[in-house]
């Protein structure tokens, strides 16, 4: 009986914290990269590691960023051209001039919320770096997977840029039993990306 009883406890607990796969996709069945997966109820130190926010190509590279509330930024510019990096975003409003190479220092992202970058030169360049508020976040791969560390009854919260309402908005659901999830979004289109020719700034639309 004690045998059964011990056994039954470790079948619960296996299935109670066994890591739980969500994939994203659009209202066609597309996979959603990029996307922002959150557990508020699981709560993360801030990394001791910088995090890195490029310049290639005339883009920022990765287009999203997840770092928690105090962790610190890295504006490298691996490109030949200058670029002139700017938000004005609540959490992090910030500027840095015209410039190239690793001349920046790292900025302090020491409130939550969601940072929209910019480019004072190409307007086309945007990026968006995820300040969480020391919870549990991470992004979705290019098949819009994510593996998150949750159990069933969960809140969940997922951020895209091209969620049909406001730029900051989320959608928000219940995580279930199931150790693998769909979730749809319905999304806006989704805004064409240029890159500009490594050396002369042409834009080219992909």
């Amino acid at each position: 009986m004690t045998r059964f009883l011990m056994m039954l406890v470790a079948f619960t607990v296996q299935n109670v914290w066994a890591d739980m796969t969500i994939q994203v996709v659009d209202k066609q069945n597309n996979p959603v990269p990029n996307a922002v997966i959150s557990v508020p109820g699981l709560k993360v130190n801030t990394p001791a590691d910088l995090a890195i926010m490029d310049q290639v190509y005339g883009q920022f590279s990765p287009r999203v960023l997840v770092v928690q509330k105090g962790q610190s930024v890295s504006f490298p510019n691996s490109d030949e051209i200058r670029h002139h990096v700017y938000s004005f975003s609540k959490p992090k409003a910030f500027e840095i001039k015209l410039y190239k190479g690793n001349a920046t220092a790292p900025l302090l992202f020491d409130k939550a919320g969601l940072v929209v970058l910019g480019c004072n030169i190409h307007d086309d360049m945007i990026g968006y770096i995820y300040v969480a508020d020391n919870h549990f976040a991470v992004k979705t791969d290019e098949q819009g997977r994510a593996t998150l560390p949750a159990k069933a009854g969960d809140e969940i919260t997922i951020w895209d840029e091209n969620l049909a309402s406001t730029l900051h908005a989320k959608k928000t659901l219940i995580a279930e039993g199931e150790q693998e999830q769909i979730v749809v979004l319905d999304l806006l289109p989704s805004v064409a990306i240029n890159t500009h020719d490594h050396a002369s700034g042409r834009a080219n639309t992909l």
